[in-house]
């Protein structure tokens, strides 16, 4: 419809229909969004990963072990004495087969363990060496967990804020009669239907962080105009990348391997079974001569023949260990460096094309042409400008999880 066409409307028409055209936009927000069969609950970003936390099987996995390598660190680090108790009773004889028989007595025997120096301490070394990577691994596994539901939060109310755009070019195209009008409102039912069923679709991933039901969804609420940053490719070096959730990862693995190749050169050492005894004789008769009750005490030492430390395997594969884990860190910290490189260029072109859009949209915007060209359009823009904020968000997630920074914009 072009603007001549309005001789046709009254003064009082045109100025209810631009008022109509203005009010639509604030209206099209408070219309809810509906899915047949399912209930919606409205969540912002926080108050997800708050529920992420609290209810991810995942994580409450990685809490357990941090529980079971807490209560494994006693144990591992007490010292092995294994005492050992021996009581002997006897002999007894049925009938004596002669005059000269053995007389019948006890033996009690106490041995125990005296470990080789440092077999303790490596010991304690690498049970505190597991709760450290236990409780790690916990905390950059939250980590992931909580960049992986954003992504999840975004892609969902992307698809909310797109129908909503579509929702108020419905609203809008009814106040308008021209040729293209019905054509418009089909391509705009159409396309409603689509987004909806993409939202059921997206919004049916947020539950897999939950645990939810599919017939109980998440509509999130919230905004994705997070202000664009800058960044320099200097202010990234490997001391600040030592952030990164992979790194740290490898770090506490070079530990560990460490710890371990430390318990096996340790425990290669010979350990002493030290022992005592005591010998008690009951009184007996031989012949004509009587003995009283008698007692022996007596030492010994147990020293096992190493016949295992023959073999270099155990040693050479715990060396190994090591060398391979320290490869892969330094291979990670490389890594590292070019993907900080690679992510400044995805969010320099993500920011670039979000200013570009921008600007169209809200040139665009100004255009108060009541045509429903006009109006697809503006929808269209609107659309292109929630696709640019969207690829500008992740772009922007993805660089700072690159350069080790795991906080999140605000969305709210």
């Amino acid at each position: 419809m072009k603007w001549i066409s309005l001789s046709r409307f009254s003064s009082k028409s045109v100025v209810f229909i631009f008022c109509c055209i203005l009010v639509v936009p604030a209206y099209s927000q408070t219309v809810p969004l509906k899915l047949d069969g399912v209930s919606l609950k409205k969540v912002t970003l926080s108050e997800f990963l708050s529920q992420v936390q609290e209810s991810s099987k995942f994580l409450n996995t990685k809490k357990l072990s941090v529980q079971s390598s807490l209560a494994l660190q006693e144990a591992m680090g007490a010292a092995n004495i294994n005492p050992s108790l021996n009581i002997s009773h006897g002999a007894f004889n049925e009938s004596k087969a002669s005059e000269y028989y053995s007389p019948r007595s006890n033996t009690f025997s106490l041995s125990f363990t005296v470990e080789a120096p440092g077999k303790r301490k490596a010991r304690q070394d690498f049970a505190s060496v597991e709760v450290s990577r236990a409780q790690l691994d916990f905390q950059v596994s939250e980590k992931a967990v909580r960049g992986d539901a954003t992504f999840a939060f975004i892609d969902v109310l992307r698809l909310k804020l797109i129908w909503q755009a579509l929702q108020n070019e419905k609203e809008r195209l009814k106040l308008i009669t021209d040729k293209d009008t019905a054509t418009a409102l089909q391509n705009n039912e159409l396309f409603q239907k689509t987004t909806l069923n993409d939202f059921k679709y997206f919004s049916m991933g947020m539950n897999v962080f939950i645990g939810n039901s599919i017939t109980e969804l998440f509509e999130p609420v919230g905004s994705m105009d997070a202000l664009p940053r800058n960044f320099n490719p200097l202010d990234y070096s490997e001391t600040a990348l030592a952030r990164r959730n992979d790194i740290i990862s490898l770090e506490a693995a070079l530990r560990g391997a460490e710890a371990s190749l430390n318990l096996t050169e340790k425990g290669r050492r010979i350990d002493l079974s030290p022992g005592v005894y005591y010998s008690r004789t009951a009184p007996y008769t031989q012949g004509t001569s009587v003995y009283q009750r008698g007692g022996t005490f007596g030492v010994s030492v147990s020293i096992p023949i190493p016949i295992a430390n023959l073999y270099d395997g155990p040693l050479i594969a715990a060396r190994n260990s090591v060398t391979q884990v320290e490869l892969y860190l330094n291979d990670a910290k490389q890594r590292a460096l070019i993907e900080v490189n690679q992510s400044l260029m995805q969010y320099t072109v993500a920011k670039t094309k979000l200013e570009e859009v921008r600007e169209y949209r809200n040139k665009g915007l100004q255009n108060k042409s009541l045509a429903t060209s006009n109006v697809v359009q503006q929808r269209a823009n609107e659309i292109d400008f929630i696709d640019a904020q969207t690829n500008h968000l992740k772009a922007l997630i993805i660089i700072l999880r690159a350069t080790g920074d795991y906080g999140l914009p605000n969305l709210n």
